[in-house]
């Protein structure tokens, strides 16, 4: 128990910006939403069960994997008493510690983020969807860019392979967050990281997505009955190729409105176009991916944003102009990122050069 204890501390003490930068998000977003009379529709702790059961699966793919490497380079006598020993010496460990309490202050991070945009239209309406798709037009030569991709993209596989792709999103963040969190010996990009996915959410999701609060090419009729729908053609398009090929996409989009007219909330749920998290996560995975050095990492981050930039136009989800925001806005933070990283790196260095942990880097 004391190894934990000190484990526990050291994290605490060794990872300050962004435990105080998780507290601070979900007392002044809590703040803000009591103050327009709505706590009793905040919840802290919506991510804890869905998270850990999307986790789980992850974690033991990256364990089987270690597992391989084991018997591959290592080859021990008895392979199930390695792999137990191993197993029971790193659930104390000081990495598994700090994993711990990195994937539970994230947890409870999207859940309030989660909550607050369930919110946005109760407190900010949806109005933006108009002056985005007439700028969208205007950067594209007088045409929608769903209109400019459809030749090239209008064919149920194709759209069947970018939805697929779309999807895979989810999984990719996963995996890297994963990574991050419990796995990374690179301690300096591994808080760059964090710091960045933190802060994409804080900016991008939350300050940005409120003040152009919209909802997207394919809730603009639901929101706008009135106007005559310039996306009508795109989701009429997609019905037809659901019809030939079942889209996540769609059913996702049903789900989301669902809950937007009950007023439920859930894990992953509320409606909001402007800016793209989708393509801000994406655009930290190349990042990411660059820095590795390796010309496969780098070619995968530069492929999965490009397509998951284009997805986003090409299945409704979003107006190009969210996108190409995103992308300049997550760069900066991840500029922005490198200089706080490299002062708590100095403060990290010190605590650890003081305990007997060994450092992770």
């Amino acid at each position: 128990m004391n190894k934990i204890t000190t484990h526990t501390a050291i994290s605490l003490a060794t990872n300050q910006a962004f435990f105080l930068f998780v507290a601070a998000y979900v007392i002044c977003t809590l703040g803000f939403i009591h103050y327009h009379g709505l706590s009793d529709r905040f919840s802290i702790f919506m991510y804890i069960k869905p998270a850990t059961l999307q986790f789980i699966p992850v974690g033991m793919i990256f364990y089987a994997i270690y597992t391989f490497h084991i018997m591959i380079k290592i080859r021990p006598k008895n392979l199930f008493l390695h792999m137990f020993f191993q197993l029971k010496s790193s659930m104390t460990s000081y990495v598994f510690i700090r994993g711990i309490l990195t994937y539970l202050a994230i947890c409870i991070f999207l859940s309030t983020m989660t909550s607050f945009k369930f919110l946005i239209p109760e407190i900010n309406p949806f109005s933006w969807d108009l002056a985005l798709d007439n700028f969208d037009r205007k950067l594209h030569g007088g045409y929608a860019p769903w209109e400019i991709l459809q030749p090239f993209l209008g064919q149920p596989i194709i759209t069947r392979f970018i939805d697929m792709i779309y999807a895979s999103w989810f999984i990719a963040m996963l995996t890297v967050l994963v990574w991050f969190i419990f796995l990374s010996k690179n301690e300096i990009l591994r808080k760059r990281f964090l710091l960045s996915y933190l802060m994409a959410w804080t900016v991008n999701g939350t300050i940005l997505a409120f003040i152009f609060s919209s909802v997207g090419p394919a809730f603009f009729e639901n929101i706008y009955p009135a106007i005559n729908n310039p996306y009508h053609g795109l989701m009429a398009y997609l019905n037809v190729a659901n019809s030939n090929y079942p889209l996540l996409a769609l059913e996702a989009q049903q789900l989301l409105w669902g809950w937007h007219s009950s007023g439920a909330v859930g894990a992953g749920g509320g409606i909001s176009s402007m800016p793209s998290m989708h393509i801000s996560i994406a655009t930290l995975i190349l990042f990411v991916c660059w820095r590795t050095n390796r010309v496969a990492f780098r070619l995968f981050g530069a492929i999965f944003l490009l397509l998951i930039l284009l997805g986003s136009v090409h299945l409704g989800w979003h107006y190009a102009i969210d996108g190409y925001l995103s992308i300049i806005s997550t760069a900066l933070i991840w500029k922005i990122s490198a200089y706080l990283v490299s002062d708590s790196n100095c403060q990290h260095n010190k605590l650890i050069d003081k305990t007997d942990v060994c450092s992770p880097c």
